[in-house]
């Protein structure tokens, strides 16, 4: 019964958003269209696969201001996918509706000093090595955590977030929940804070620390296994002029079943935007990402365990290769991968993003026997049609290395996409 009442309140909210004009409310919508083309994606595991579909999200929100400090939003979600050939029926047309907002603010709590968000949210932080998808099992249908986020200020430049998390493998508010589609492969929990000073102008920096239970998780040999880790972080973001750089480091302490979990990360680039090319504004940048893997013959876990980062960072094709191994997809780990790039902006309402990355493996685990899991190179156009339309055409190549068997074809990944927002 509270299930039903607290979802008729969410859908009445939202209809009273739409058809209010008194001033409080607010509300709108996006409709998302992709079409993806996934060709001999390589695996751990030796295997390769193909994969073409269309994934048609729509969203639709509502939010109503009590007064200038006390504020509701919500947003109810559906994504259905069309398969070149049939893989299941989890997600079909308004087959599930998903409230991927529902929060109350409270701010300007103790004189002005604090902030608070409680509820349904999306939480973005940093690059999003540590923090940013909530539910990475339904990919970027949606990304939300189930939160208490408590930002203080604790002087001008200078602000803490106070996290408290709570996430479930299958979500309790959907609507229409007959395919029993898992958001993540266990029940979560997490306690942390996330610090951001910007005082310096020449030497913002972040802070952060995540303690993390998870309880049932990964895919790895042996069955399933317990988490319970702590990540400590910081990213220093120094800028001079036309250059700009990034250096995050963390560290991880804990357990993962019966080892102990050790593992690390480091995040480094440096951008340089000269003022040449007139509109074009290049931006030519160079960097190199470390995630630990797993050594061989020591009673230690120190690979890299994702914290709240299964999402596909710098590769839409790259995150597929990751089914099952820590995870069944987008468990980031063993991974060295120095790159370059360049930004353009073709024109007034396109860009251009060009990356080439070098991919290793920390650890020799793969199936062939190296290190080299390939060379990497993507390109992605983005178009601005209108204030309220977008689109982007997204490629990727992957020129396979010895960490996969002799013979392993190359890879690629191919997707359309177009965005309206109302």
């Amino acid at each position: 019964m509270l299930k039903k009442t607290t979802l008729s309140a969410g859908a009445l909210a939202l209809l009273m958003g739409m058809g209010s004009a008194q001033a409080g409310w607010d509300w709108g919508g996006d409709l998302r269209v992709r079409v993806t083309d996934l060709d001999s994606i390589p695996t751990a595991a030796g295997f390769q696969y193909d994969l073409l579909f269309n994934r048609t999200r729509t969203r639709l929100w509502a939010g109503y201001q009590l007064n200038q400090d006390i504020a509701f939003r919500g947003r109810l979600m559906n994504e259905f996918r069309i398969y070149e050939r049939e893989q299941n029926d989890d997600q079909k047309f308004l087959s599930e509706v998903v409230p991927d907002l529902l929060y109350m603010d409270f701010n300007n709590l103790a004189g002005g000093l604090l902030d608070l968000r409680i509820g349904r949210q999306e939480l973005i932080y940093g690059t999003g090595n540590i923090i940013l998808n909530g539910t990475p099992l339904d990919g970027s249908r949606s990304l939300f955590f189930n939160a208490v986020k408590a930002g203080l200020t604790v002087n001008e430049g200078h602000t803490l977030d106070l996290l408290a998390i709570y996430n479930s493998k299958q979500d309790p508010l959907t609507i229409n929940s007959k395919s029993g589609l898992r958001l993540i492969e266990h029940n979560e929990r997490a306690l942390g804070f996330y610090g951001k000073n910007s005082q310096s102008e020449a030497m913002p920096f972040e802070y952060y620390w995540i303690y993390k239970e998870e309880l049932g998780s990964g895919m790895a040999v042996g069955g399933r296994s317990d988490a319970d880790f702590h990540t400590l972080g910081a990213r220093l973001m120094p800028r001079s002029g036309p250059i700009s750089a990034s250096l995050e480091l963390a560290a991880q302490d804990g357990s993962h079943g019966d080892a102990n979990l050790k593992g690390r990360l480091l995040d480094a680039s440096v951008t340089l935007r000269p003022a040449i090319w007139g509109q074009t504004r290049p931006a030519f940048t160079a960097g190199y990402y470390y995630l630990s893997g797993n050594e061989a013959g020591t009673g230690d876990n120190e690979a890299w365990y994702p914290v709240f980062s299964r999402w596909p960072q710098f590769s839409e094709l790259y995150v597929y290769s990751y089914v099952g191994t820590q995870f069944s997809i987008a468990g980031w780990s063993n991974l060295k991968a120095p790159f370059i790039g360049l930004d353009l902006n073709p024109s007034g309402n396109t860009s251009l993003k060009l990356r080439a990355h070098r991919l290793y493996a920390d650890e020799k685990d793969g199936s062939g026997d190296g290190d080299h899991r390939g060379d990497l190179f993507t390109a992605v156009l983005g178009i601005n049609l209108s204030p309220s339309l977008r689109a982007h055409l997204w490629a990727e190549y992957l020129d396979t290395g010895d960490y996969y068997p002799s013979g392993t074809s190359d890879a690629h990944f191919l997707r359309a996409n177009v965005e309206y927002t109302f």
